[in-house]
Formats: structure tokens, C-alpha cells, sequence
């Protein structure tokens, strides 16, 4: 089943004077199967960005449509349009974005507080899930004092505690070190495997090899995409590689 749907996507950004115009996004148009596992990658400037920018409704576009879940996400009015976020969309971040005068627990259950979700819904959700990521012992800690994979293992509860249509992350691993990276990447496809949508934005061709299908942007368009199907991710990882060199070179995909 299709959760989502982006269909021809233009996003064009104007000077404040009316001046020189940029297209970020062309023409973008693909669907995100139920369940899958989707990594969008793209040289700096490519548009990647902006199109996820636009999945999580921070932005909208110029022209086309976002449909999540039979949704059309443009019709959201601006009132409506944090709730929307809340009860549909599940974000994680390079920089993580945890309070630090919160400790962990109040952090992944923020989102719950505010959309006011009694206290024992929240402890029903927090154990199963703090324990599946492996945060159980540093739920009463502070973010200061822990790691950086940690940290993204808290923000990725955060993000999942709401239970969303759909997880969107931004360079997840772009702060970590290689085996945090590693750490985190395996903890994405557990929760893929669970049935969890994701959207991944990455530069990491380690992190996209994880995937189970890699879309490239180049020059506000669909460049190219791949499939895992059997592959293992070494297998993709060469794959992702090649085709980036091809992005890179300006040659034809397969």
C-alpha cells in the first residue's frame, strides 16, 4: 500500500525584491510504499533539502502535491499544521535537538505531553520502546551526560513515541562517530523491520546502504534510484558508490 505520494514537485525561491529566482525542486514525483525504507541522496545543493523540508511540512511548494496516508498535506492549514506534524510525522535530527535542562525520558515524552496523552499511555509506550533502542538504564540522565550515539538513540525514541506515518531524518549519523553511526544505522532498519516508514536524507554512502531503496536528486530532479532487493549492504554500498560517480561526472545511470 502507498503512504505516500509526491507529485510533480516544483519549489522555486524568489529574492525578497522580486529579483533572480532559484529552482530547488523541478519535477520530483515517486511513492513510498508502507513499511519501506527510502534513502534520498544528492550532491550539496542538489534539492534534497528542500524536498524533505517539504515531507515534513516545514516548507511548502511552489506547484504539486504531498499526499500522506490519502492526505493531501497542502490543504493542512497553517493553525492545524503543528498538530499535523505531531500525530503524523516523527523527526530525527543531525544535532539531535534534546533539551538539555530535560532528562531523557522527558524528552522522548514531550511530544506526548503535548498533545496531551495521560501518563500511563506514555509509561505503556517508553518501556517497550526505550528498551527495543536499548536506553532503558539512561532514561533519568541528562543528554550532557551521555554519548552521542546515546543521544541519537533518545531522539529517534522521541521521534517514535508518537507512533508516526511516516519517520523522517536528516544526516542521522552525520554527528557521529563510525561505530555510533554503525550503532544507529542497525537500530533504523530494527525499527524498519517493525513495519516503520522512513524517509533518510544522508551524504553517508555507508548509511544509505543500509536502505532498502536509494533515490538520487540531482539539479532539483529524480536523477536515478536503486533497489536492494537480495543485495547485501556491501553489495549496495558499491552500488550507491558507482552511481554517485556517475551523478558526480554527469553519466548515465543503469
Amino acid at each position: 500500500m502507498v503512504i505516500l505520494e509526491v507529485k510533480s514537485l516544483q519549489k522555486v525561491y524568489t529574492s525578497r525584491f522580486g529579483g533572480a529566482s532559484v529552482k530547488a525542486l523541478s519535477n520530483v514525483s515517486f511513492a513510498v510504499e508502507d513499511g519501506e525504507f527510502v534513502a534520498v541522496m544528492g550532491e550539496s545543493g542538489s534539492g534534497k533539502t528542500t524536498l524533505l523540508n517539504i515531507l515534513a511540512a516545514l516548507d511548502r511548494p511552489t506547484s504539486g502535491r504531498v499526499v500522506l496516508d490519502d492526505k493531501d498535506v497542502s490543504a493542512v492549514r497553517d493553525s492545524q499544521m503543528a498538530t499535523f506534524r505531531r500525530e503524523n510525522l516523527g523527526f530525527v535530527f543531525q544535532e539531535f535537538n534534546l533539551l538539555d535542562t530535560f532528562s531523557n525520558r522527558d524528552n522522548i515524552l514531550l511530544p506526548l505531553v503535548l498533545s496531551g496523552i495521560g501518563v500511563r499511555q506514555m509509561e505503556q509506550r517508553i518501556g517497550p520502546l526505550a528498551k527495543q533502542l536499548r536506553i532503558d538504564g539512561i532514561l533519568d540522565k541528562f543528554p550532557y551526560e551521555i554519548s552521542g550515539g546515546q543521544k541519537q538513540r533518545v531522539a529517534i525514541a522521541r521521534a517514535l513515541i508518537t507512533q508516526p506515518k511516516l519517520l523522517l531524518a536528516d544526516e542521522p549519523t552525520g554527528a557521529l562517530d563510525s561505530r555510533s553511526a554503525d550503532d544507529v544505522m542497525k537500530i533504523f532498519q530494527g525499527v524498519n523491520r517493525t513495519g516503520q516508514t522512513v524517509i533518510m536524507v544522508t551524504h553517508s554512502v555507508k548509511a544509505a546502504s543500509c536502505a532498502e531503496r536509494v533515490l538520487f536528486i540531482k539539479d532539483g530532479e529524480v536523477y536515478h534510484q536503486l533497489y536492494r532487493g537480495e543485495q547485501t549492504d556491501e553489495q549496495m554500498y558499491q552500488r550507491i558508490s558507482d552511481t554517485l560517480t556517475l551523478l558526480t561526472t554527469g553519466g548515465d545511470a543503469e
